[in-house]
């Protein structure tokens, strides 16, 4: 069931989006500047010089979890897709409730943890002798700026992405990225993307490859713009393979770039860089090379904050219309066609998340700590519309073996895996226990499911039923 777009008492977004600015949702979520600079050292650490590899079959994952999505957008176009899809797959109202719950979390977690912790730690790094309670206006100010700009609607914050993120950024890296590779000359090899390396230990880059997934953590993040974007069911799914084929050509480029010019024998070097992606920028294309890097990574993670912001806010929005979770009056309008109250509340929940985590464990662990904690949300919501799609294909027509059968599975394995390797072997300290705290997230969920279930049966029972 589907309710109808024009029920005049469902409030929805205003479809103005192009395919090429609801595509700069996920290229602002995925913050490629940002993880080119940075996101490279912890694999470079497991793997040394096996590290393109694990970041070709992390891509190659992404890929099969986009083809899911991508089967998925066809038949979702809502400001709370998770809940709808989840809804749709398992034709359960926990299923969407828990989507809708955890999802919700990834959105505000990805936000604060990644983007705006992830550009408050990045001071440290350009200015290591900055005042350690630096980070805490950085944060507020990247807080106030993104609420700002979404508050004035979706159209301006996307344009924004698309601008400084498809039209500058993205070729920054891919030039800069081949003038590397041009001049590492006889360096150039194929061996990033063997297990050579690692002496051909299949079991380690099989494990590791798994983290590798983060790499590309933004990619399917346009379905949620999906209501606000003009023909959805078309644009929507243009928008999933173009954004797949960017983000994997300028990261993995870049990546391969930066091995090969620093040593693919000295990677385990790399990986206790500081900041190894300015430091290799600044060695080979001088201080103007760094200085626009630097500029980019700083742009980047605004843009993610930006879009995870807006994404965060939306999915509030539609579960507030669905009756569950939020108060109705997040889904009144401002004049600019958004969720004004909800974007206040969002703003200020961020605000104190962001201010806790980091004065915890200061802003870089309180930003690994978060993502940490989301990770198992993107995880498990993932694995479940892998399995869904199957279900729904099978009796809605269209059922294919490779796409129903063959890619599915590979989704399941590969993001069971991650989420066996979150808990064991255990990550270090700090965040030790955060995929336990997200488990813990998950059965609140379900216990508050359960209470609402009691108190709003007719909201429960139309829970992601709304699709435009």
């Amino acid at each position: 069931m589907t309710i109808n777009e024009n029920n005049s008492e469902t409030p929805r977004l205003k479809p103005v989006l192009s395919m090429w600015e609801a595509l700069a949702g996920a290229l602002g979520a995925n913050g490629p500047a940002a993880v080119t600079a940075l996101y490279f050292t912890s694999l470079a650490g497991l793997v040394g010089g096996s590290m393109m590899l694990d970041i070709l079959l992390a891509w190659l994952i992404y890929m099969a979890m986009t083809v899911v999505v991508y089967d998925w957008s066809k038949e979702v176009a809502a400001a709370h897709p998770w809940t709808v899809i989840q809804r749709k797959g398992f034709n359960s109202a926990l299923a969407a409730y828990f989507a809708g719950w955890t999802y919700w979390a990834y959105y505000l977690t990805g936000s604060v943890g990644f983007a705006v912790l992830g550009l408050s730690s990045f001071i440290y790094l350009l200015i290591p002798k900055a005042p350690s309670w630096l980070w805490i206006p950085v944060a507020l100010a990247i807080i106030a700026e993104t609420s700002i700009l979404a508050y004035l609607g979706i159209k301006p914050s996307n344009k924004y992405i698309l601008y400084t993120g498809l039209y500058m950024e993205v070729p920054f890296l891919i030039i800069t990225a081949l003038i590397l590779i041009i001049m590492a000359g006889p360096r150039n090899s194929i061996l990033p993307f063997t297990a050579e390396p690692v002496n051909n230990n299949w079991i380690l880059i099989l494990t590791t490859m798994i983290f590798g997934i983060t790499t590309f953590g933004g990619m399917n993040q346009v379905i949620p713009l999906a209501e606000e974007t003009i023909d959805p069911k078309r644009n929507v799914p243009r928008a999933l393979v173009a954004i797949a084929i960017i983000l994997g050509v300028a990261i993995m480029l870049n990546g391969y770039a930066q091995e090969v010019i620093y040593g693919i024998n000295e990677m385990t070097q790399y990986s206790q860089l500081p900041d190894p992606g300015v430091i290799v920028y600044g060695k080979y294309l001088g201080i103007i090379g760094a200085a626009l890097l630097i500029a980019f990574v700083v742009n980047s993670f605004n843009s993610s904050a930006l879009a995870f912001f807006n994404n965060e806010v939306r999915m509030a929005f539609g579960l507030a219309r669905d009756g569950v979770i939020f108060p109705k009056r997040f889904i009144r309008l401002n004049k600019y066609g958004v969720p004004g109250d909800a974007i206040i509340f969002q703003a200020v929940l961020n605000a104190v998340i962001a201010i806790a985590a980091g004065i915890a464990l200061g802003p870089l662990w309180g930003g690994v700590w978060l993502i940490t904690f989301n990770a198992v949300f993107m995880a498990l919501n993932h694995l479940l519309a892998a399995i869904g799609i199957a279900r729904y294909r099978h009796r809605h027509g269209g059922f294919g073996i490779i796409r129903h059968i063959i890619v599915p599975a590979i989704v399941v394995g590969a993001l069971a895996a991650f989420i066996v390797f979150s808990v064991y072997p255990a990550p270090p300290p700090p965040i030790t226990y955060a995929p336990y705290a997200a488990f813990i997230w998950i059965i609140i969920g379900i216990i508050a499911y359960y209470v609402e279930k009691r108190k709003k049966p007719e909201a429960i029972a139309k829970l992601g039923l709304f699709s435009v």
